[in-house]
């Protein structure tokens, strides 16, 4: 028989506190928790080898961690989404959440949308999701959001420009003393392009950009921005597909929200742009050094403005 998860766990705790009990106490309705979701999971896996009543509990999690902006949730979101002192986004853990939100939107909504009869559910968290994503309000949700919205940017920006550029970036250098004042311009510039190599975390970051927007392309294929009404199916764009349609109506609803988001949107690109040259600057030459530390410095400054733009 399997194994339950629940009660290895369980267990584990309840032997922690018997040996460790003049150190810590775990408080009893922890415990008597514990022992309830492992009778409920005992008696899911007699019908389900694969039952997990913690997998279950998924779409409650994803829920509370995308509408609770308390400090111990927003812990909880960024170890679920960057791993433990992570940096770099999971887009696997994205979707998951996306999809556990979804789910218990579907199956707390209606008995039709629970039984899949109904678009009520998925509508409905389309909406709560833009309720927080397009807040006019901050919430650690959206600052996430903006954020890794704008490193994308950055990357796909620096990618495109770049590329071309590429027979300046493999020019000898330094030149000859003699040739020093007439090289200096090209200097300069090779210096900046510098700044703006792609590394491996931006690779990452584009490989993350191609994954979105064949999302987007799939659900763009069908039913194209301009064709959108009110009466246009959530499903028209096909089940699985990114609901490019239902977002458009969603931030037409909230101009006014979308005004502030997008100022929030160019105080951290700004302030993206101004991290990674401060990042770069320790492995930059003399020039490049001084490039990135004074263009870092005038970007925090944009940042500022921008910033007391979204607090007026």
């Amino acid at each position: 028989s399997s194994s339950s998860t629940t009660v290895d766990v369980t267990m584990k705790i309840e032997q922690m506190q018997e040996q460790n009990a003049d150190v810590f106490a775990i408080p009893d309705y922890f415990v008597y928790m514990s022992r309830a979701f492992s009778t409920l999971e005992g008696i899911g896996l007699q019908s389900d080898s694969n039952y997990s009543i913690l997998q279950e509990c998924y779409p409650y999690l994803a829920k509370r961690l995308l509408s609770d902006d308390s400090p111990r949730a927003r812990g909880a979101l960024r170890m679920l989404l960057y791993g433990k002192g992570g940096d770099e986004l999971d887009l696997s853990k994205v979707q998951e959440l996306s999809n556990g939100f979804e789910s218990y939107t579907t199956s707390t909504s209606s008995v039709e949308s629970g039984q899949g009869r109904s678009d009520e559910g998925r509508t409905a968290a389309i909406e709560q999701l833009a309720n927080v994503v397009l807040s006019e309000d901050r919430n650690y949700v959206q600052d996430l959001l903006l954020r890794e919205t704008a490193v994308a940017l950055d990357a796909t920006l620096r990618d495109a420009i770049l590329s071309p550029l590429d027979p300046l970036l493999n020019l000898p250098f330094p030149p000859t003393p003699q040739l020093r004042p007439f090289t200096l311009p090209l200097e300069l510039a090779k210096a900046s392009l510098d700044l703006q190599t792609i590394d491996k975390h931006d690779q990452k970051r584009l490989e993350n950009v191609r994954i979105l927007m064949d999302a987007v392309n799939r659900g763009r294929r069908t039913v194209m921005p301009q064709e959108i009404s009110p009466d246009t199916s959530l499903n028209s764009s096909g089940s699985g597909d990114f609901p490019v349609q239902k977002l458009f109506q969603e931030a037409s609803k909230r101009r006014l929200a979308l005004a502030r988001v997008g100022v929030r949107f160019g105080g951290s690109l700004t302030s993206v742009h101004a991290e990674r040259l401060r990042s770069r600057a320790s492995g930059a030459n003399e020039l490049g050094k001084r490039l990135a530390v004074n263009g870092a410095d005038t970007l925090d400054v944009l940042a500022d403005a921008i910033s007391s733009l979204d607090n007026s």
